[in-house]
């Protein structure tokens, strides 16, 4: 018996990403780019008309957000499925989808081999979030610390890299313990800083031991 291809529908307001993702995607078996829109209340209205497996939308949209248009498909179409395709990493957009019904969460700076396993998964019946998605979820229940009356919330990376900062080690050797890249360790470097309001390693791990952290 012959597999039904899989049909998928792209919302996203940028006509360029739009037209990239309709390109790839088209290249994966079992699946059938019916249409992209730019315009979510047009994509509303074509999923009146037509069955449509699986929804690939963006976020910040003018017209509509991808949110509202994911709580709308879940409450017209519930055999639809809805990945969210963003730039967006921050747990509170995240933890709205995943409560709106949100069938996968992966970035738009991922790799087209992990959008092609995240439209498999969801395929198979089965949830997808991208690596970047999970850490920050698990970020999000993080400790914190009291600083001039303020409070700090550190992740448990920033902790880890900041044990590491004290016993000495360098930003190539960070990279290399913790399997990141260079520019990820300064990025985290750099936000610890910030939050703890130094400037140079010294007093990074100088504030760090008064407030308890290492």
């Amino acid at each position: 018996m012959t597999k039904l291809n899989k049909k998928i529908i792209i919302v996203d307001d940028h006509q360029i990403v739009l037209d990239g993702l309709m390109l790839l995607l088209s290249k994966i078996e079992n699946v059938d780019v019916l249409q992209g829109f730019t315009n979510p209340k047009e994509a509303l209205t074509f999923l009146e008309y037509n069955t449509v497996d699986i929804v690939i939308t963006d976020l910040s949209m003018p017209e509509m957000s991808g949110l509202i248009l994911t709580e709308r498909i879940k409450a017209g179409n519930k055999n639809t499925k809805v990945i969210a395709l963003t730039m967006h990493n921050d747990v509170k957009s995240i933890k709205s989808m995943v409560q709106l019904g949100a069938d996968g969460y992966i970035l738009k700076n991922t790799d087209f081999d992990v959008l092609q396993s995240a439209l498999e998964t969801v395929i198979s019946g089965q949830q997808y979030f991208g690596t970047e998605i999970l850490e920050a979820i698990v970020n999000d229940f993080k400790p914190s610390v009291e600083l001039d009356g303020k409070k700090i919330n550190l992740s448990r990376r920033e902790l880890g890299i900041l044990e590491l900062i004290a016993k000495g080690m360098t930003t190539d050797s960070i990279a290399e313990q913790l399997f990141i890249s260079k520019h990820t360790v300064n990025s985290h470097r750099r936000n610890l800083n910030v939050k703890l309001g130094v400037s140079r390693p010294a007093e990074l791990i100088s504030k760090a031991k008064s407030l308890g952290l290492i």
